[in-house]
């Protein structure tokens, strides 16, 4: 009983501070206990970047949540490359091109991620590519993002937390040129 207690507020924690509905985190807590604490396990896996670019393994991560169309969950990864030091503008061009006002860096974690995720015949090529520019560790961040990304939509989803739409692209488009007119 404690740690559902305990596992459930650190959920709402989370939630709060990202404006995220973690409803389903607490269900998994209150179903059992055990489970919430390897649900956490996994946040701890999936948020490590494993020294792989931040802007590479944001974009990696945004591209995979967008792939798996949940709208809460793209704006949660949003928050979280926004936080973490990812440029608003670059996550804008990611999200809503052109494709060449995106970083080379995180256009090819978002090409490596669309790869994997599909499972296309090139992608062993971008993970030797990836490999290449940023070593095992990089590659384990890339990998990690990619799977963070699809990983809690298709949970949520599984859990029957499916949701409406979000403009996520529109609000962030909006608050940046509210930053600029400031600025």
């Amino acid at each position: 009983m404690m740690l559902t207690t305990i596992l459930k507020a650190a959920f709402d924690r989370f939630g709060r501070r990202y404006n995220y509905d973690a409803s389903y985190l607490a269900g998994v807590a209150e179903l059992d206990p055990a489970g919430g604490v390897k649900l956490g396990l996994v946040s701890l896996f999936t948020s490590h970047t494993f020294g792989a670019p931040r802007d590479a393994y944001y974009a990696a991560k945004i591209t995979a949540v967008r792939h798996a169309d949940c709208g809460s969950c793209l704006r949660l990864a949003v928050a979280m490359a926004l936080e973490a030091g990812v440029e608003r503008g670059n996550v804008v061009a990611l999200l809503a091109g052109p494709a060449d006002a995106v970083p080379e860096p995180m256009r090819f974690a978002s090409r490596y991620a669309e790869a994997i995720i599909g499972n296309h015949p090139e992608h062993m090529e971008l993970v030797e590519e990836c490999r290449a520019r940023w070593g095992e560790e990089g590659l384990a961040g890339l990998a990690a993002a990619t799977v963070s990304g699809m990983f809690y939509p298709l949970l949520k989803r599984g859990l029957g937390h499916g949701n409406a739409c979000e403009p996520v692209l529109a609000a962030l488009k909006a608050q940046s040129e509210g930053v600029a007119a400031d600025g």
